[in-house]
This record gives C-alpha cells, structure tokens and sequence, in this order.
C-alpha cells in the first residue's frame, strides 16, 4: 500500500499535479484512509520520522514471502514491494520510517 501511495505521488509531482491535492482527492474518496493523512504531508516534505522502522518493514516483507512460499501461496505484488524497501534499505534508510520507501523513487534506476 506505501508502495502504491508512493508512486501516486511522484507521479503527480512529474506529471505537474499537485501532490497537496492528491492527498486532499484522497482523504475525500474510497481510497481515504489513516496512513495516507498521517504519512502523506511528511513524505511531501520529504521527512520520514521513524514510527515503523523501514527496516522491521523490509523483515516483515521477507518473512511474509517465505510464508507464503512455504504454503505455495504466488505473492507477486508483495515480492515487488519487497524490491522496493530492499533498495531503500540499501540506500542508508532503514532507520527511517517505511514511508522513507518513497525515496527510492527519485533514485535513478540502472536496471535497464
């Protein structure tokens, strides 16, 4: 879900959109919840005090997969999201809070 959030908000920041109204559009909808009001303006500041450490996050993920491997359970989308807090992990930011995962979507990419 931090995943999914994330990227809607680099995705109206590149796309001229303002991520203040994006989360306005959001507490508004279906899609309104908790994480997104309390998470949502910090991240736009790009400030990620620690709650939930990314790093139990990026744990949690892991041991979620193996669960889900040990039951023969697909878990496509929580794999992908696994790839993400393990870059983040990777870029110093474990200590931060799970929604510091939104940085590693201004990262460059060097997998192509």
């Amino acid at each position: 879900m931090m995943n999914a959030f994330s990227e809607g908000i680099t995705l109206a920041e590149r796309s001229g959109l303002s991520p203040e109204t994006l989360l306005d559009v959001l507490d508004l909808g279906a899609m309104s919840n908790g994480m997104f009001k309390l998470k949502g303006p910090a991240m736009l500041k790009n400030r990620y005090p620690s709650a939930f450490p990314l790093k139990h996050q990026q744990k949690d993920m892991r041991l979620a997969l193996a669960l889900g491997d040990e039951n023969a359970v697909s878990m496509p989308v929580s794999a992908v999201a696994n790839e993400a807090f393990k870059k983040a992990r990777s870029m110093g930011l474990g200590n931060l809070d799970f929604s510091a995962v939104h940085e590693t979507l201004k990262a460059p990419d060097h997998s192509s």
